[in-house]
């Protein structure tokens, strides 16, 4: 019984898990993200490539640099965006 009932525990866990986000993005990771989505509005080819995938977040990441809309380090954020795209590739 008590078998059971760590099982659909477990379960229940797993599941609440994979309905939140890993980790929330910094706000220039997000401006990253949402660039790119915006730019490539069929991303699962652009994510799921990740030569593909770099070039859109070092484009992305260079233009909001430039037009001074990040306000942390851009690399950082380029990483960050990169990463949570590739891992939420759908």
């Amino acid at each position: 019984m008590q078998s059971r009932i760590l099982r659909v525990a477990l379960a229940a866990a797993a599941t609440a898990m994979l309905a939140v986000p890993a980790y929330a993005l910094s706000s220039d990771a997000q401006k990253i993200v949402d660039l790119v989505k915006k730019e490539n509005p069929v991303l699962k080819p652009v994510c799921s490539d990740q030569s593909k995938l770099k070039t859109a977040v070092t484009q992305a990441t260079t233009s909001l640099y430039e037009k001074g809309e990040l306000s942390g380090n851009p690399k950082s954020a380029g990483q960050e965006a990169g990463k949570y795209l590739y891992q939420n590739c759908s």
